[in-house]
């Protein structure tokens, strides 16, 4: 019995129609509601974070979740216990070429309390904070 390899086509964003949040050191973040599977049933937010600049950056971020920050938002005491500051994180370098854009799932239905409008931060390895537009989400 052997080990069988793929490689998954690289993930293609549709940037279609996205609004973004004030660029930031060369980046800017967009974020908009992921479609959901049933009426009522919130899935999460899409994170996008698009380097708008000439030259590749690389960031030594923690997992996503970690990463970024939904502004306005209490935790479920499920949220609560996953974000608890004292686990240990690992973090990882993230490259992103002039013009590319990486994107992110967050299940923030289950993470925090729902408000109507929401906005994601994160705080850039050197201490720059990011914004994304905000979205209002149909609860």
């Amino acid at each position: 019995m052997g080990l069988v390899l793929r490689d998954d086509p690289p993930k293609v964003i549709d940037l279609t129609g996205r609004e973004w949040g004030e660029p930031s050191a060369g980046l800017a973040l967009s974020i908009r509601e992921l479609k959901r599977e049933e009426p009522g049933h919130v899935a999460g937010i899409s994170v996008v974070m698009k380097n708008l600049g000439t030259d590749p950056r690389t960031l030594t971020v923690p997992p996503w979740i970690f990463f970024y920050k939904i502004e306005g938002m209490e935790l479920t005491p499920y949220g609560r216990q996953l974000m608890d500051p004292s686990q240990k994180r690992k973090t990882a370098d993230v490259t992103l070429g002039p013009g590319e854009a990486i994107e992110t799932d967050l299940p923030i239905a289950k993470i925090y309390s729902l408000k109507e409008k929401i906005r994601v931060a994160c705080q850039l390895p050197d201490g720059t904070a990011l914004r994304s537009n905000q979205i209002t989400i149909q609860t």
